[in-house]
């Protein structure tokens, strides 16, 4: 297919996907790499994030499941089995990096890694029903809970070396996973532990009168400023849109929260000049970080996918959507590689490849896939 033809869909299976299986798994050292050159060469900055394993083995799986990749089944089954015997302290518990050639660098647990490691375990256990990894998705949760809980009981310090200072993102994730591995296991244990971790958004992470959805708390849950401002990241507003409106298919969850922080978005989130969504703001809506990540424009997606109170709207900000990320991101040299960052202006910065954008963009391109098909068939 001629590049200028592709949409989304195609672009992950037909591009990234083949890209990513040839140059991202790294067959002589195990799991897969943490990066490429701008051109799609070999790079090696000397680590391996352990979030990035896990988030490579949830994107293989899911192809897998999706058919759309015929080695899928294969590169996952080799994730897994790094992941499982490189990825761990002799105590079980997950570390946040490896050097390149896989042994431990940084062997703290992480709440924000163990969060991606679970996830790719609930993806694989979905394709496999393999036991073992039923077995570390358990041991992962009571992990987290003997070791990482605050003493209030309220939440999670991201790592043991940060006690004191609480945050937003890592907790999202921990939702995030917890939600995919009650799917997986239908396990009720994982669905209290995403309903805790929805009543601290609730009640501490969400302003109820402006929907800014803080990042950063001291230990009682009470929001830090950060250069006398309160610094909020409109990606991070649509990505918990999308999860409370997943988490509302299998528990109680208050409408009223998505569309506060969807409003918050709506008003300070995006570039007027090109509907990019903002990096960060404050939550008084100033700009204070005037770039546009890939992430953000994949999480702004899915928002739209699932909003009832814009129907009217949905289709035309998709379209936008998907089209600012193949204009921007996704149609360059080499075909299947993204640009990660760009100015206001939309000039892509110079860097890397990282590949743990592939995860945001392949749970963007299956929530697109599901949007369309249904449409699809409800129109007969």
């Amino acid at each position: 297919m001629n590049p200028s033809e592709m949409d989304l869909v195609s672009w992950i299976r037909e591009a990234a996907l083949p890209f990513w299986a040839s140059r991202g798994v790294d067959t002589p050292r195990g799991g897969f790499v943490e990066d490429l050159a701008s051109d799609g060469g070999p790079s090696d900055p000397g680590f391996k994030r352990v979030r990035v394993q896990g988030r490579q083995l949830f994107c293989f799986a899911t192809a897998a499941l999706m058919g759309w990749h015929k080695d899928a089944a294969a590169i996952a089954d080799h994730g897994f089995d790094f992941i499982q015997n490189r990825c761990r302290t002799p105590d079980g518990s997950w570390v946040r990096r490896l050097k390149s050639d896989g042994s431990i660098l940084d062997p703290h647990m992480d709440l924000y890694d163990t969060a991606f490691v679970v996830l790719g375990l609930a993806a694989y256990y979905r394709l496999t029903n393999n036991p073992e990894a039923r077995s570390l998705l358990e041991t992962a949760l009571h992990k987290v809970n003997a070791r990482l809980s605050t003493p209030n009981g309220m939440g999670y310090w991201q790592w043991l070396g940060e006690k004191g200072t609480l945050r937003q993102n890592p907790h999202m994730h921990w939702f995030e996973a917890m939600l995919f591995c009650f799917e997986a296991t239908g396990d009720r244990r994982f669905l209290e532990e995403a309903e805790a971790i929805y009543r601290l958004a609730e009640e501490f992470i969400i302003d109820p009168k402006t929907g800014a959805l803080r990042e950063l708390f001291d230990g009682q849950w009470k929001p830090v400023a950060e250069g006398g401002k309160i610094l909020v990241e409109p990606g991070h507003h649509c990505e918990w849109a999308w999860l409370l409106w997943k988490a509302g298919q299998v528990m109680e969850v208050n409408p009223a929260l998505s569309r506060g922080i969807l409003g918050f978005a709506d008003r300070y989130g995006s570039n007027p000049a090109t509907g990019l969504y903002w990096d960060q703001v404050s939550d008084r809506g100033e700009v204070t970080q005037p770039t546009h990540r890939l992430w953000a424009q994949t999480e702004a997606l899915k928002a739209w996918l699932i909003r009832p109170d814009r129907d009217e709207e949905r289709e035309g900000r998709v379209k936008q959507i998907e089209t600012n990320l193949l204009k921007y991101y996704l149609l360059r040299e080499p075909l299947g590689s993204w640009a990660d960052r760009l100015d206001a202006d939309g000039t892509a910065q110079p860097g890397q490849v990282p590949a743990s954008s592939m995860y945001h963009l392949m749970m963007c391109v299956t929530e697109l896939w599901s949007w369309r098909s249904n449409r699809e068939i409800h129109r007969g």
